[in-house]
């Protein structure tokens, strides 16, 4: 040959398919970012979870622009997060009282922020390794749930939709996050999607069957956990869901009926002598410290029961602060100190990035200045020891994982999301509190205002389910159990180890000359840039 004769290396054969377009990769990642939404809450479309992102990914295999990768990252992720988040419209202008040009103005803001992740996840993948390299599929996977951890902290943290979240309805795939919490599980389901974009794009069986050894492997797990069945103490539970709107609660004489109707529903609940009676997020108009009535009604409950009753309330300290926060009582009054809220509902009691969200409190004359506390802690009397999560901070992982090793042998979340109407959140907010259960192995109670309320055993299997926008009262026994999970004891070291690698690869990345397209042949070699 005559490259030979003149001691070049003949160029190496690739089988990465050629190129036709430059919107190929972007519109894969809308493609994929609008297919995942659907695997979630309303939709539920489950088997889409592993397969969604596997387009985007063949894409970023073989894409050679780093540019054009972060724009299909950003892409995706404004199309995600559209598809997911259009009930932030209905907060807007049903409940704010602005335009619906204002509406889809905040709903794009966001999810062009949250954009920002799956970008970064996309310009990692191609700055890693040339087109074609197995380094693309394997790096996805790490960026992917280094990202996802991000998520749930910067700007104070927004875990909502986390892959996992989409299994909610699926113990059987769940159990592995009392291993690796929610991170981990969403890491397996990335990583099958990897395996199956490189036996698409290598042509190779190999990785395909690679996805469904880990799949079954899951599963297995899934399956001997599921069969096990650890014994504690059993408490009979009520959970009231009255059902009332915001609108009933902003109307004229809406306090004192609304708190009429709850007083009635606790004393319901009471009748068949449950031990703990929870009552949800902003079901009461008033405060502990400020209404007798309310102290002596809850206290003759209490009494009528036998048992405590868990309730929202605010506190006021004497500096100003207020507190959300969660009480239990007794016939006797006050049982123990309070839990006070510490992750606080970006727009609704604090504004997150005030100087780009100036306008924000012109739409809800509802946000508040309360304070965070600095720490959960545990709340209860005699053997019961609770960890709660105020409406949407049961989404934190961290949260649960703390009160548990402070001992809460038993998780409850109390929320209100009246505010979000019908297209989505409610079911989106009860899949993430679900995970909460398996990664600690603690029953949780969920009580919500109009929905969706539920009592989930330890193995996030839910045992029974008031779905939204109805009234009504769930009874059913919950168990009090002490055992720790290795996420509970170890929590964080994965997606540490996941953010730490992640952050190297970024370095790399950024080390890399960009002068030159991933896959161009030099020409006095004609061979593959490394």
């Amino acid at each position: 040959m005559p490259g030979s004769r003149l001691g070049l290396r003949e160029p190496r054969t690739s089988n990465i398919a050629p190129r036709t377009s430059s919107w190929r990769t972007p519109a894969a990642g809308v493609l994929s970012g609008l297919l995942f939404a659907l695997a979630f809450p309303p939709r539920e479309w489950v088997l889409l979870l592993p397969l969604a992102l596997v387009p985007w990914v063949l894409e970023l295999g073989v894409e050679k622009g780093r540019s054009r990768a972060l724009l299909s990252g950003f892409l995706f992720g404004l199309a995600y997060w559209c598809a997911s988040i259009p009930w932030i419209f209905s907060v807007v202008t049903h409940y704010g009282g602005q335009s619906s040009v204002m509406g889809v103005v905040c709903v794009f803001i966001l999810a062009a922020i949250l954009a920002e992740w799956p970008a970064i996840v996309a310009w990692g993948v191609v700055s890693c390794a040339p087109p074609g390299s197995w380094k693309r599929f394997a790096a996805f996977p790490l960026f992917w749930m280094a990202t996802e951890h991000a998520r749930s902290f910067v700007y104070g943290g927004f875990p909502w939709n986390l892959t996992a979240h989409a299994l909610y309805r699926h113990p059987v795939w769940m159990q592995s996050a009392s291993l690796w919490g929610v991170y981990g599980l969403g890491l397996a389901v990335m990583v099958i999607t990897a395996l199956l974009a490189a036996s698409i794009r290598k042509r190779q069986v190999t990785p395909m069957l690679a996805s469904a050894v880990l799949a079954l492997s899951l599963g297995v797990w899934g399956a001997l956990r599921l069969a096990e069945h650890p014994e504690g103490t059993r408490l009979s539970v009520a959970l009231l869901q009255p059902n009332l709107s915001q609108e009933s609660r902003l109307a004229p004489g809406g306090d004192a009926s609304n708190y009429l109707a709850v007083i009635q529903a606790a004393r319901a609940a009471a009748i068949s002598k449950p031990s703990l009676i929870v009552i949800p997020e902003s079901a009461f108009p008033t405060y502990w410290q400020r209404s007798e009535r309310m102290r002596r009604d809850l206290a003759e409950i209490a009494g009528e029961s036998g048992g405590a009753l868990l309730f929202n309330d605010v506190e006021e300290e004497p500096d100003g602060r207020y507190y959300n926060v969660a009480r239990i009582s007794g016939p006797r009054g006050l049982l123990g100190s309070p839990y006070r809220k510490v992750h606080l509902v970006p727009f609704g009691e604090y504004v997150p990035l005030p100087r780009l969200f100036f306008f924000v409190r012109q739409i809800s004359t509802e946000i508040g200045a309360f304070s965070a506390a600095s720490r959960p802690a545990t709340i209860g009397s005699g053997a019961l020891s609770v960890g709660v999560g105020v409406c949407y901070e049961i989404l934190y992982p961290s949260l649960a994982r703390e009160e548990v090793a402070q001992g809460a042998n038993l998780l409850a979340t109390i929320s209100n999301d009246s505010w979000y109407g019908r297209a989505g959140a409610q079911p989106q907010h009860f899949a993430g509190a679900v995970l909460r259960a398996v990664e600690n192995r603690r029953y949780l109670l969920r009580a919500a205002i109009t929905g969706i309320s539920g009592i989930v055993d330890e193995k996030g299997r839910i045992l029974q389910e008031l779905r939204e926008n109805r009234s009504g009262i769930l009874r059913g026994t919950a168990q009090l159990l002490k055992s720790e999970t290795a996420w509970t004891r170890w929590g964080y070291w994965l997606p540490r180890l996941a953010d730490a690698a992640a952050l190297a690869v970024l370095l790399f990345g950024f080390a890399r000359p960009s002068t030159l397209e991933f896959g161009e042949p030099k020409a006095e070699s004609g061979e593959l840039v490394p």
